[in-house]
């Protein structure tokens, strides 16, 4: 899953108001980690400045791929840019663009001395096949042979050459995992519990389709309004429906299932076309993007939903009874465990270093030191000390300071303190580990549905090598289907009858065929099962793994 600027923002935010990705390891761990990252340094990491023996001031040159990135270095007036630049004697000259501005870039063949560019994009292979970028193995074994990137990172993207080019933003290397440690989903069913005290509603009732369907009608016959608005029973997606009526991804021999076609995803078509046909979600539902169905939670005009990235901050702040609490997840026909999908396990972008740049050496223990675990807190929050401490529980505690500003404006607290402006080498997991203590209400809440939800997801890196590239032929099939299923998926919801939702799906199948499936699904199942012998897997999903 690529992050946006708009995830940036909401996440740290999220943190802000209390830990919306909270791990949930013991307080004692906690503080005991808290103690060993001020006076020792963590496993498999350094901590920031140890190995930065060379301070001499030298400027270097960072594209990020990313149009929205704009960040102008400033030690004088910036906390985290003086503290990197005085620790390791380095001022970074960013510049941003598109794709497009990449590709000419790398056309010139002078390229920046980083780049950062998303782990999927095709780019990455012209610069790892060009020799632009130098292999970051060789690069650690020559200058700094005591960074320890993570096994799994290397494994997954190394190339077949026997190298790995990148260092990967928000990894999840199941290998730094500990006790409570847990990879979150933007996939739930979330519910008013107001509305549901009003009405008589039970978490319990949204666990079976009749009983959501039950829940859903009370809200309706209630006529229920808020701030004037008529309340809507309901926004859901069909994807988090068929993951919940346990759509599987791998068949019993190994091969890669495509969901989409599967049994449980018609369930959930015909489930979600009879909430339209009995009023229970409106037509719009198939129509309106994410940001407008946000500003239909801020109002408080919806009941229930299922897309986590919805924050209903807003209103809660407005009325601190209307919060929402995780319910479910509603379960199929066949009992089927639900799943959900947990956010992508292999990262977001790669930071890969020019192989002509003058500094090789003070690059690479660059990298190694903004990747430790305390400078993850560093460059999430702002410099420790002057941003955020360590509580007694090992938790982080943002100062007053910080507050305030951050409180005041936000903009001036970024440009402060730093915070969210150089997440290019970041690692989640101390983050979630330290998730300061929640203040409010709506954080607690969000911080329980999190841990909910979190433990209904499966590990989805073998799934996350199917995509293929833009630019190829299986990447031109792919985006064809996927453009006819959002179709299809808005007309058999909002198909009049039963019969004709089997009738589309059959036929988006066999028009699905003339437009080159099976060439496209060769190619995944080809890539799943390379990516499962990579990680030493026979099987990727849960269910087979039991067996």
């Amino acid at each position: 899953m690529q992050f946006s600027k708009k995830w940036i923002g909401a996440t740290l935010a999220a943190v802000l108001m209390g830990g919306l990705l909270a791990g949930c390891s013991s307080g004692n761990e906690n503080a005991s980690n808290a103690k060993s990252s001020e006076s020792a340094v963590p496993s498999g990491t350094a901590s920031p400045g140890e190995k930065q023996e060379n301070k001499s001031p030298i400027k270097i040159t960072w594209f990020v791929d990313q149009d929205y990135y704009k960040k102008n270095w400033d030690p004088e007036n910036n906390l985290l840019d003086k503290m990197i630049t005085d620790d390791t004697g380095i001022s970074i000259d960013f510049t941003s663009g598109n794709s497009d501005k990449l590709s000419a870039i790398i056309a010139s063949g002078d390229i920046p001395d980083v780049i950062t560019l998303d782990k999927g994009s095709p780019q990455r292979g012209v610069l790892e096949k060009s020799g632009l970028v130098s292999p970051l193995d060789e690069l650690i074994k020559q200058h700094d042979p005591d960074f320890q990137v993570p096994k799994s990172m290397q494994d997954w993207f190394r190339n077949p050459n026997g190298h790995f080019y990148g260092f990967a933003s928000f990894f999840w290397a199941k290998e730094s995992f500990q006790p409570g440690d847990r990879i979150r989903s933007n996939q739930g069913l979330y519910a008013r519990q107001d509305i549901m005290d009003q009405l008589g509603i039970k978490a319990e009732d949204f666990n079976t389709k009749e009983g959501l369907v039950s829940a859903l009608h009370k809200v309706k016959e209630s006529g229920t309004k808020y701030n004037g608005f008529t309340v809507t029973p309901a926004y859901f997606e069909s994807w988090i429906i068929g993951n919940f009526f346990g759509a599987p991804r791998e068949d019993s021999q190994g091969n890669l299932i495509d969901r989409e076609r599967t049994p449980e995803m018609l369930e959930a078509y015909k489930f979600l076309n009879r909430l339209y046909r009995e009023g229970l979600m409106p037509e719009d539902s198939q129509t309106l993007d994410k940001n407008q169905i946000q500003e239909k939670v801020t109002n408080g005009a919806v009941f229930a939903f299922t897309n986590r990235t919805i924050d209903w901050s807003a209103l809660y702040q407005a009325d601190p009874k209307a919060v929402f609490v995780h319910v479910g997840p509603v379960t199929g026909d066949s009992g089927s465990k639900p799943y959900v999908d947990p956010v992508s396990s292999s990262g977001w972008t790669l930071s890969m270093i020019n192989s002509k740049t003058k500094y090789p050496d003070r690059i690479i223990k660059l990298f190694d030191y903004l990747s430790t675990e305390e400078m993850s807190l560093n460059v999430n929050y702002g410099p420790k000390g002057a941003a955020w401490n360590y509580d007694e529980s090992g938790k982080v505690k943002l100062t007053d300071e910080f507050n305030t500003l951050n409180a005041e404006d936000a903009n001036k607290a970024k440009l402060k303190y730093g915070n969210g402006t150089l997440q290019w080498l970041i690692n989640w997991l101390p983050i979630q580990r330290t998730t300061p203590a929640t203040s409010t209400e709506d954080a607690r809440i969000k911080e329980e549905s999190t841990i909910y939800f979190a433990d209904f997801t499966y590990d989805m890196l073998p799934f996350e090598s199917i995509t293929p590239l833009g630019g190829t032929e299986e990447g031109g099939i792919n985006a064809k289907i996927e453009e006819q299923r959002k179709k299809q998926r808005a007309k058999m919801i909002l198909a009049k009858s039963e019969a004709d939702i089997e009738k589309f799906f059959n036929e988006e199948i066999q028009r699905e065929e003339k437009l080159g499936y099976q060439k496209l699904y060769d190619y995944q199942n080809k890539q799943f099962q390379e990516a499962k012998k990579a990680l030493g897997m026979t099987f990727a999903w849960p269910a087979n793994q039991k067996k």
